[in-house]
Parts: C-alpha cells; structure tokens; sequence
C-alpha cells in the first residue's frame, strides 16, 4: 500500500508539490499565529529573568512586574540589606511615558537603574555616563529612525540617545534605560514636575545574597521584618508576569489560533477531497482489479500522511522566514515559531487535520462506480 501511495503521488509529481505548497501554507500559519503567542509570553519572562537578582523585593500586594505599579518607601533598602543573608539590594524603578510626536505617540516603559537591573548587552553605540543619556531598545530605534546621539525628548525633556540594544520589549512596547539621575533631572526639569508625587522613586529592589545563604529563609526573613513588601524569587515573578499576559491576551489569541486551525482543516480537506475527485477513474481501476474500499481508504490515509511528512517542514521553514521577517521589520515583536513545546501542538493538531481531510472524500470514494475504469478519458 505503502508504494502505491509513493507511486500515485509521483506519477503526477507537480500536482502533489503544488498539494503540498498548499498543505504547507496552512501550517505556516498557524505556527505563526502560535508563535506571535508564545512570543509574547517569552517576553514577559524574559523582562524579570534578564534584571538578574536572586530575590525581588516588591511593594506589598505587588505580584507582577509590568503592568502593575510598585512603589516601595526609600528606607526599604537600607532595611533589606540589614538582614542576615543578604549582601546587596540594587534599586529600580519602572513607569510608564509616552513617547513621539503627534499622531504617532507610543507608549515606552523607562526603567531606571542603578548597579544591576540595566539592559542587555548593547548592539550599538556606549553605556550610560550621565543623566541625560538614554539606552533605548532596538524596536524604538527602527520606528522613529533613532540613532546613538539623537535627541529623545520625553515630556519636554531631552535625552541623547547613547546606545541600542536588543530584546527590550514586551506587550507591544519597547524600554528605555537610564540612571537615577537622569531620572531626577526628567522629573525636576520637564512637564511632569507638578505631578512628580504620582510617580514611585523606587519600585523594586534586586537582592543578591551572600553565598551559602538559605534563600527561602532569607525570603521569609525580609516579609517578616519589613511588613510593607512582598518577596518573590526571578522566576515566580516571571511567571506572575506570564500568567498576566495569558490573561490579557490568552482569549484573543485562542480564538486566533482555532480559527486557524479550522480554516487549516477546511483547506486540507478540499485539496483532499479534490485530489480524490481527479483520481476517481485511478479508484474506479482499483475497484475493478479487487481491491476493497477499505485498502483503498488506506491508500488514501498513506498518501495523505505522505503529504504531510513533505509538508510540515516546508511549513515550519516559511513560518521561520516570516518571523525572522516581522522581528526585523518590527523588533517590538517577537514570534517563536521552534518553541519545541508550540512545535509539538502544532504537529499533533496537523496529524489529526490530515486524518480528518482524508476522511472527508469517503463518499465520494465508496459511490465510485467500477465501471468508470473503462470509460474513455
């Protein structure tokens, strides 16, 4: 059965490609619908994990990094670093600022640090050296056409772009990274002045601990002693921070992704059902010769997941190319189209569309007539 199927997909080899060019643009599809979504929570862990610390101190009540405002009293670090376990507690602080200019506004989280905290590695430009540099993520520098040494100017306030740097982004919005004292300066000098009190001067604190330090008891310890904050380790804040974007954007996206997979299925069954239809004189033969309609669904099962096997990875390599795509048009974004676990998923939900588009045309394969073998084409 196995060589009849290999036989019949190569005896109109164009056809079959052309099938599976359309098999594969289906799965290209949903793996970069899947991928946007994955994306978008590896971002939002991706945000706490690279602040590096190994506890996170936040305001009581506080469970989440973004989206979420924490603001701690100033005497919380000395507190923190008081307690045994603890060698350092690194401020920072994060707010929300629109940045651009009209009718193209944007929104930028300013993330403000000190000795830890700061951005990934620079791809352009140099570090901060005073307070009116600004470190801003490659994203930002592609939509406004910034580069190392141009102006940002943020509530009437002007920062000098000093370098570039890359994956800075979650929810749709880049970061921008600059010291405390550029901080200050933004407040005291710009049109945020008369609202300075709404806006925290410390928002977390990264605590590295002294080596051998129990760090659940340390954990403990600081709850214990400063009653106005919440502990938490990188990796359940990151996941707080996961759990959040799920809850946001999960819904929206589930609906996507099925949609997905139901235009997905629709298509696999037409070319399925249309292929059968051209090959009903090849099935008519196969009836005449003996052969029962259950060898012949087989027969149609074994060309299907033939198909397939040649189209999935024609899929996930379209669906590479247009991520690596949308990432460099838009680095705001980010698609993991090869996280193992969505690959998974996507094979499984592909299998079973295969099955299913296979069994769509049983009909039309059980009311084929013998007689049509010998019929004149």
């Amino acid at each position: 059965m196995w060589r009849l199927a290999f036989r019949q997909l190569t005896h109109d080899w164009i056809r079959s490609l052309l099938t599976a060019l359309a098999i594969s643009a289906a799965i290209a599809v949903i793996l970069i619908l899947r991928g946007f979504e994955q994306g978008l929570y590896a971002q939002s862990e991706a945000v706490v994990l690279d602040r590096g610390g190994q506890l996170i101190v936040a305001q009581a009540g506080v469970s989440n990094f973004l989206a979420v405002r924490s603001s701690l009293p100033q005497l919380t670090r000395e507190r923190v670093e008081a307690i045994d376990g603890v060698s350092l507690a690194h401020p920072i602080t994060g707010f929300w600022v629109i940045y651009g200019p009209e009718g193209n506004k944007f929104p930028l989280l300013l993330l403000v640090y000190d000795t830890l905290g700061g951005p990934p590695p620079l791809i352009e430009g140099r570090s901060i050296e005073d307070g009116h540099d600004v470190i801003i993520d490659i994203g930002l520098s592609k939509k406004f056409d910034l580069k190392p040494g141009d102006p940002l100017v943020i509530s009437d306030f002007e920062f000098r772009v000093a370098g570039i740097t890359n994956h800075s982004s979650a929810l749709f919005s880049t970061f921008a990274f600059v010291s405390y004292d550029g901080m200050i300066d933004l407040f005291l000098e710009s049109e945020i002045a008369p609202d300075i009190s709404t806006f925290p001067l410390l928002s977390f604190l990264l605590v590295d601990l002294e080596p051998g330090a129990d760090r659940a008891g340390v954990m403990q310890a600081i709850e214990d002693q400063v009653p106005d904050v919440d502990v938490f380790t990188p990796q359940q804040l990151a996941q707080n921070d996961v759990a959040l974007g799920k809850e946001l954007f999960g819904p929206i996206m589930g609906v996507l992704i099925s949609l997905s997979y139901m235009i997905g299925l629709l298509v696999i069954g037409l070319i399925v059902y249309a292929d059968v239809s051209v090959r009903r004189h090849d099935y008519g033969v196969m009836k005449a010769l003996g052969f029962r309609l259950s060898h012949i669904v087989r027969g149609v099962m074994v060309q299907t997941m033939m198909l397939m096997v040649f189209a999935f990875p024609i899929g996930v390599s379209v669906a590479s190319l247009v991520a690596i795509g949308i990432e460099w048009r838009a680095p705001v974004y980010m698609v993991d189209v090869l996280e193992p676990l969505g690959l998974v998923h996507v094979l499984s939900g592909v299998i079973v569309m295969m099955i299913l588009g296979g069994l769509l045309p049983l009909r039309l394969i059980a009311r084929t007539d013998p007689v049509i073998a010998f019929q004149v084409e």
